[in-house]
């Protein structure tokens, strides 16, 4: 549990994306990933929360959003550049925040 909490915040984005976005082929799809999970508990789906607000806040190399959401997500996009990438985390994480604050 030690070793999930210390990931970075772009580590903690990358599992996220991975684990809840790759595979939900669309949006209702990773709505209903995370509140599966968050019917157990929504602890790490906090921290993966302040992950990808940090990510977003932060300064990061260009093209880093954009591999974030084409790789780790697996998810193309009609704007293919870190701008688009950053709308598309966004509204994961508007999601993710309104499933943690149901689930309460």
């Amino acid at each position: 549990m030690a070793e999930l909490e210390a990931r970075s915040a772009l580590q903690k984005v990358r599992d996220l994306l991975q684990s809840y976005v790759m595979d939900a082929g669309g949006m209702q799809g990773v709505r209903a990933e995370f509140e599966h999970t968050a019917q157990a508990t929504t602890r790490f789906l906090r921290q993966e929360l302040d992950a990808l607000e940090s990510v977003l806040a932060d300064e990061l190399p260009p093209g880093t959003l954009l591999r974030l959401v084409e790789d780790d997500a697996n998810w193309g996009l009609d704007d293919p550049s870190d701008a688009g990438a950053a709308a598309f985390l966004r509204e994961v994480a508007d999601i993710l925040r309104s499933v943690i604050d149901s689930a309460r």
